[in-house]
């Protein structure tokens, strides 16, 4: 197993059918709470509350998100699925299900499932598992392109690329390609098995729009192969920490540290993403 593996994206976003909701806009959306499920992309610091080296609720984690709080999401502000349940009209961030100071309220209207560090189970049981539990909007984002993280880049390439030239390591983001395709297969072919239950089952390609940021195809950012924190090419978890380095402005780079998007980089792929999540929560 290649290394790159242990850091797979992965997010579940499970939206629960209750009943209509009018947002303040006026539009109306049948999204009434959302559960995220996932690894450290979609982990808002469950870890916190885990014997587990996999922490981010440090400095300089979370130097842009309201009040400058560490939380535990492996970025420097918002997650794409906070911007999501934004757009929605759900609430301004998900919580992580694990702190216990989440009122009963706060929770009817959704939390994170999400914990840094995990990986894959069988999707099929686990989408039907929460379809008997009652939800019926269901998007599952596809991997994004592994071959260009910046950990990934200087752990597969020789002393000249993994120094100046920090070219993405295409066989890496193959892998990523190949399951992207039998993912969105799969997804189609249950989207026909539970359609008579009224569910939506959504693709959410993250892939194409962080490609897009990388290779400079739409976006303008200054920095695509390394990330804000420390060196930007092996820095992570406990090695991004309050002594490390950090660049002025992360929103000119496409990575926080050397695994995860920066908050502009997740507000991107949230706006790309916006087609897809209007598709299955709109009337």
């Amino acid at each position: 197993m290649h290394l790159s593996y242990s850091f797979i994206f992965l997010l579940l976003i499970f939206f629960m059918l209750e009943a209509p909701i009018t947002q303040a806009q006026g539009k109306s959306t049948l999204v009434s709470a959302i559960f995220a499920f996932g690894d450290s992309t979609a982990d808002p610091g469950n870890n916190n509350y885990i014997k587990t080296p996999a922490r981010s609720n440090f400095s300089p984690y979370g130097r842009d998100f309201p009040n400058h709080v560490a939380t535990g999401r492996f970025t420097n502000g918002m997650l794409i699925y906070d911007f999501i349940a934004k757009h929605v009209g759900v609430k301004q961030s998900v919580p992580p299900y694990l702190d216990q100071s989440l009122s009963t309220e706060e929770l009817k209207t959704g939390a994170s499932f999400a914990s840094a560090g995990t990986g894959f189970d069988p999707l099929t049981p686990k989408i039907s598992e929460i379809m008997d539990q009652g939800a019926r909007k269901i998007a599952v984002a596809n991997l994004l392109p592994m071959g260009c993280l910046p950990f990934v880049i200087t752990l597969n390439s020789d002393i000249i690329n993994a120094i100046t030239k920090r070219d993405c390591i295409d066989s890496q983001s193959s892998i990523a390609q190949d399951y992207n395709f039998k993912l969105q297969n799969k997804l189609n072919d249950m989207q026909i098995r539970f359609a008579k239950l009224g569910s939506r089952i959504a693709y959410m390609d993250i892939y194409t729009p962080l490609v897009d940021m990388i290779l400079g195809r739409k976006y303008d950012f200054e920095n695509v192969n390394r990330g804000c924190c420390g060196t930007g090419s092996v820095e992570f978890a406990f090695l991004c920490n309050p002594i490390s380095f950090v660049c002025p402005n992360a929103s000119k780079y496409v990575f926080w540290d050397s695994i995860h998007p920066t908050e502009k980089a997740y507000y991107l792929v949230s706006q790309a993403l916006q087609p897809t999540i209007d598709s299955i929560t709109k009337y």
